[in-house]
């Protein structure tokens, strides 16, 4: 390995945190030392991986305004419609250490339609349905999705969610083109 791969492995396993920023050791197979989920295929372009990376926990951690729980139900939304399964059973977990109940979990994991959820608010339906435009063919999104949003979210928010639903989409090829599955013992 090149000292720019060995570079991002290390801030790759440094940089695994819970939304609160208490490490935690889930990008790293203990048994081996390999990289679990999109990570290994970080390590074949360094400065490209360290940039996704980054935006990755940017998105995570970072000066957004959208809460982590919204930003989860669109996360989970946009990793099943990709069928990428590895981000679908990490971002279960994620998702229920935000708060999202553990039927919108099973609903959107499921693929069903998230107006099945009682519990989500209006600033969540409106993100979600931006989400929904966003995975479309096309990405068309209609004057009153548009509107929808912005006036649950605000400008900013609606920013935000759709760089999650963006940087999911590109997870997901990652995910999909080098074959990165759950763990053998996961349930989804």
């Amino acid at each position: 390995a090149s000292e720019k791969q060995k570079r991002l492995y290390d801030q790759i396993v440094a940089g695994a945190r819970d939304s609160s920023g208490k490490p935690l050791k889930t990008r790293l197979n203990e048994a081996t030392g390999g990289l679990l989920g999109p990570f290994n295929a970080f390590l074949r372009s360094p400065q490209l991986g360290e940039d996704l990376t980054k935006l990755a926990e940017h998105l995570r951690f970072g000066d957004l305004e959208a809460p982590q729980r919204l930003l989860e139900l669109c996360i989970l939304r946009t990793v099943q419609r990709t069928g990428a399964k590895y981000a679908l059973w990490s971002h279960q977990k994620l998702a229920a250490a935000a708060g999202v109940p553990a039927d919108v979990i099973e609903t959107l994991s499921q693929g069903r339609d998230s107006k099945e959820c009682q519990s989500l608010d209006a600033r969540e339906s409106a993100a979600l349905a931006l989400a929904d435009a966003l995975l479309e063919a096309g990405m068309n999104i209609s004057e009153a999705t548009y509107a929808a949003a912005l006036g649950a979210l605000g400008e900013r928010q609606t920013f935000e969610v759709t760089c999650t639903v963006g940087f999911y989409l590109l997870l997901s090829s990652v995910l999909k083109t080098f074959d990165v599955r759950p763990p053998e013992t996961a349930k989804l």
